[in-house]
């Protein structure tokens, strides 16, 4: 049996995300775009640093569907790398990567035009078998998010005698915490998936590295993104697979990537504005790191006061901190029979407008008219908020 082999398995990079409208001062770029951008040469950086064997991405390579030109630009200058170095390489789709809809073709089609000794699978035929590996007793099947949108199941199947690995992308039943609501898209990964004689089972989706079976690990993201990734360490995992059926060797690596702080809640009560902004101004100076993301949730603290606290630390809190979040206040607002948690910029209008319903209902003939429009209109103005901060890709312009 030939020696043991090393795997560099990434995922989710999301080239192209952006977000908040501060600019690098270099490229003038949305900073949080040159970050995810920097995060990825830093991966290819170490990866080929540590003279892999094979290299595997488990798909969301981009935050869009159809990726700017600087997106395309940036995975094609850092890919070539890994091709420039004779790596072996499969690169799938994830569920931002797949178009909506199936004749809509993708960006793969041409990055595999360019990249031509990089392997892409995007499409929803069932399982790839990759012969790219086979030079290392590796036989490898490649299920892209596409292919997981089909209605019937797929039954993946190892081969005996080789290094048997598996590339898909979606949620393992059990790592999301019960009620989180999905993303677009998103699939849940069935049972038979998670076939025992695979050595290795390489997932993406979920931006925590973790062990999700006794063979299956996500390796989580390059970057962090929202604020359910505050406690997440990006980076990749790196595999070691020695005789076929044998248990993997793997080891999370971390990548640098901007901190996300999650500050100590502010409580309200019997304090000013003035007294909150200092409470939070006085927890940033502690940490000491001005380029962190920060984050702060303030409790039992009315509206006026909380406006007045959040315009001070607009202004004061840049000393301190790269970008000062306060947490959104929770509203009750039935859409759908649910209650949803709506930010500050829907808190107001969807406010505003159950008090208007509720002023008007005498005025109905009846209260299921004001039902109904509490629920619709409701739900409709949700959704166009949602759409107005909907995150867009940068302006198709090169660097």
């Amino acid at each position: 049996m030939s020696d043991s082999i090393l795997i560099a398995h990434f995922s989710d990079t999301h080239l192209g995300y952006r977000a908040y409208s501060k600019v690098d001062p270099d490229s003038g770029r949305n900073q949080r775009t040159v970050d995810v951008d920097n995060a990825y040469a830093m991966v290819i950086d170490d990866i080929l640093d540590r003279k892999v064997d094979a290299v595997i991405h488990g798909g969301d390579v981009f935050h869009h569907s159809r990726p700017t030109w600087q997106s395309l630009r940036h995975f094609i200058r850092q890919m070539r790398r890994l091709e420039q170095a004779g790596i072996p390489t499969l690169v799938i789709a994830g569920n931002h990567d797949t178009p909506r809809i199936r004749t809509g073709g993708s960006a793969y089609s041409v990055l595999e035009l360019a990249l031509p000794d990089i392997r892409f699978v995007c499409d929803y035929a069932d399982v790839h078998d990759l012969t790219t590996f086979a030079a290392h007793n590796l036989h490898v099947q490649a299920i892209p998010h596409g292919a997981l949108t089909n209605p019937d199941p797929i039954f993946p199947r190892a081969v005996d005698g080789k290094r048997n690995v598996q590339v898909t992308h979606g949620v393992a039943s059990g790592i999301l915490a019960p009620g989180l609501q999905s993303e677009p898209g998103e699939r849940e990964l069935d049972s038979n998936l998670f076939d025992p004689g695979f050595d290795y089972i390489a997932l993406g989706h979920v931006h925590q590295a973790q062990r999700a079976r006794d063979n299956a690990w996500y390796s989580g993201s390059t970057e962090r993104f929202g604020w359910g990734d505050s406690h997440a360490e990006p980076g990749y995992n790196l595999v070691e697979l020695s005789e076929p059926g044998a248990p993997p060797a793997v080891t999370h690596v971390t990548i640098p990537a901007r901190p996300m702080i999650t500050l100590k809640p502010v409580y309200g009560e019997g304090k000013q504005a003035r007294d909150i902004a200092d409470s939070v101004l006085d927890q940033l100076k502690t940490i000491d790191d001005d380029t962190a993301m920060t984050r702060v949730e303030f409790r039992n603290v009315d509206r006026p006061t909380r406006r007045q606290a959040q315009s001070l630390l607009k202004r004061e809190a840049d000393r301190f901190t790269w970008r000062l979040d306060i947490a959104p206040e929770r509203a009750m607002f039935l859409i759908d029979g649910g209650a949803d948690a709506l930010d500050d910029s829907s808190l107001d209008l969807q406010t505003l407008f159950t008090e208007f319903v509720a002023s008007r209902t005498g005025t109905y003939s009846n209260n299921a008219f004001a039902t109904m429009l509490l629920e619709r209109g409701g739900k409709a103005l949700a959704d166009a908020l949602v759409e107005e901060e909907r995150v867009m890709p940068e302006d198709d312009t090169l660097a």
